[in-house]
């Protein structure tokens, strides 16, 4: 018997977003700077949710195993609320791409991945300076950073679309986050408590 379709939404949001960058492409001459830079993120998001998850994978072991949380649902369900969260982040910034603002959204969330893919090698105490996710994560956050020098050389935006475009980008990650510590019944406190804890050197190493 095959796997469930909530078990394969990696592969179905991979071939969603392949298939919009694929259309992006053969369009890209009536795409704007906002859904070019777009493109470029459904390609170094798929990527990264493969290293996270495939090759090599193991990022969500490292996670709650890092905060001695024992999990006991499957890779594919702890992987839906990610899914269905960059699915929204990519596709509605790309639906409205006139929006130029929208574009902030993903690549807030690029420099994030980036600081904490490397973080997470202090915070989990790894021997090998590597976790999960982390060649996409530094590739995300380089690639936001061109962006925002894109953005800045045609023109800039006004301040408050920048912290509109970062806050909706923090908002929507804390709701994606709730869901997904949700899989493993996990409260948003409860899992802070034990970052905290292991932060501060009170984790289990």
């Amino acid at each position: 018997m095959g796997r469930p379709p909530i078990e394969c939404n990696l592969e179905i949001m991979t071939a969603i977003l392949a298939a919009v960058v694929c259309a992006g492409i053969l369009l890209w001459d009536g795409l704007t700077l906002s859904g070019r830079a777009l493109i470029g993120f459904m390609v170094l998001y798929t990527l990264h949710e493969w290293e996270e998850s495939r090759f090599p994978g193991g990022f969500y072991d490292l996670f709650f195993g890092g905060f001695g949380v024992d999990i006991d649902v499957s890779e594919g369900r702890m992987h839906l609320p990610v899914a269905v969260y960059l699915l929204i982040m990519l596709l509605v910034p790309f639906a409205l791409q006139d929006v130029t603002f929208l574009v902030l959204v993903p690549l807030g969330l690029g420099l994030f991945e980036g600081i904490i893919h490397v973080a997470g090698i202090r915070i989990h105490r790894l021997e090998r300076p590597y976790t999960p996710g982390m060649v996409t994560g530094i590739a995300l956050f380089a690639y936001s950073v061109l962006v925002i020098s894109a953005i800045v050389g045609a023109g800039g935006l006004p301040a408050w679309q920048w912290v509109a475009g970062f806050a909706l980008s923090f908002i929507g990650f804390a709701v994606m986050e709730r869901f997904f510590l949700g899989t493993v019944g996990l409260t948003f406190m409860e899992f802070r408590r034990m970052a905290m804890a292991r932060v501060l050197g009170g984790g289990r190493r």
